[in-house]
């Protein structure tokens, strides 16, 4: 089955400040220009997850929880359950959460099967597919009610897929860092009000793989959203994960493997209890601390990821979140599994990076702390290497988030 055939039958089936240049496309003499680009938006805006502070959900929406959640909190006063005062401090944190979780991005990264890419989209994905692309690829969606993306390992060149898309709408253009680079977007998602643009790239790193970006927007019938979101967002945030054999390491736990900065050693491995043990890592400036214990909340990874960063992050007293530092934050999908990033950086200050992970037997609580400007990696170099997750047991993981999905 064609790529472009499994999204537009997932897309009807599941009908949810930075200085920079900006994104300078190139296009062949003869070619159409690339949809959506706008020359006054930089090209690192995928890099911050709250891009363009959008809401990934609608805001009627968000009401209608919030209204729900105050009704609940107030009857728990009428109950004489809790206080006034303890009611007013619970629905500030509802805020605060609804805020936090609707404007979260998507960051899918695939290295299996000997493919090696990563992209972010500006849509909140909570739930995912990781499928075989006919026998020559493999394909990891994200998708929620709203919208969906995909990022496509294969070894069929962007050249022979462009030439065998029929579409009317599609071209070639040149970006930095693509050898070969082409976009469409699908006549039939268009008619469907489901709009899907596609682009098909080659690294300069890499000419034996290649890869397939999708964006769809649902039951949206106007496509100047998605275009713009793909060609200044989508696009350029599409990369080789080559440089984070550079300045880190992986390193073991049992069912998972994560990365460390360079440079860090472990300095502490300890039995907390009967059930929850650490790990305490140093060097270069950093400390990266992971907290491991037992799944709390036995439902999904995904719903345990958001009631663990409203009970522990944002309720809890002894949260390990920085005071009055905002905060973004991205469903990270690593072969098809879920994680939850949320990121606190503060030019010129400390600063924390947290990743919130779950397999078939634990919890999984990864911070890094770090003084901005004064390690030796910068920001977003910290954050790639954060992102960075594999399991052993990741098919089984991956069939759990599918299962969510197909209900």
């Amino acid at each position: 089955m064609k790529l472009k055939s499994i999204l537009l039958g997932l897309g009807i089936a599941l009908a949810f400040t930075m200085s920079s240049d900006a994104a300078q496309y190139v296009v062949p003499e003869g070619q159409p220009p690339v949809p959506g680009a706008d020359a006054s938006i930089p090209d690192n805006a995928y890099q911050n997850y709250r891009y363009g502070d959008i809401r990934k959900a609608p805001d009627f929406e968000i009401q209608e929880v919030l209204k729900l959640r105050y009704k609940e909190i107030d009857e728990l006063v009428r109950n004489r359950e809790i206080s006034v005062e303890d009611a007013e401090a619970l629905k500030k944190v509802n805020v605060k959460y609804m805020d936090l979780t609707s404007h979260d991005s998507t960051v899918i990264l695939l290295h299996e099967d000997g493919f090696n890419a990563k992209m972010t989209a500006p849509i909140r994905a909570v739930a995912g597919i990781f499928t075989p692309l006919k026998s020559d690829g493999i394909t990891s969606f994200a998708v929620d009610r709203y919208a969906l993306a995909s990022l496509s390992g294969t070894i069929v060149t962007p050249e022979d897929n462009y030439n065998e898309n029929s579409e009317l709408h599609k071209g070639m253009f040149i970006y930095p860092g693509f050898k070969s680079a082409y976009w469409s977007i699908s006549d039939e998602s268009v008619r469907n009000d489901s709009p899907m643009m596609l682009a098909y790239v080659t690294f300069d790193s890499d000419s034996n793989r290649h890869y397939i970006v999708g964006l769809s927007k649902f039951h949206q019938p106007n496509v100047k959203e998605l275009e713009t979101e793909m060609a200044n967002v989508v696009i350029p945030s599409i990369q080789p994960l080559d440089e984070l054999a550079r300045i880190s390491d992986l390193v073991k736990w049992d069912n998972i493997t994560y990365r460390l900065p360079k440079g860090m050693m472990l300095k502490a491995e300890e039995k907390v209890d009967s059930e929850y043990s650490r790990r305490v890592y140093y060097g270069q400036g950093l400390e990266l601390v992971i907290d491991r214990g037992p799944i709390v909340h036995d439902d999904s990874a995904m719903s345990g990821y958001f009631n663990r960063i409203f009970e522990d992050y944002l309720y809890g007293s002894s949260s390990p979140l920085l005071r009055d530092i905002p905060i973004q934050s991205a469903i990270v999908w690593n072969n098809g599994v879920p994680t939850y990033l949320m990121d606190q950086h503060n030019p010129g200050k400390q600063s924390r990076i947290f990743q919130l992970i779950q397999d078939d037997q634990y919890e999984y609580d990864m911070h890094l702390t770090y003084e901005d400007g004064k390690v030796k990696y910068n920001h977003i170099e910290l954050r790639n290497i954060m992102e960075y997750l594999d399991f052993k047991n990741a098919k089984e993981l991956r069939r759990k988030a599918e299962i969510k999905t197909k209900k």
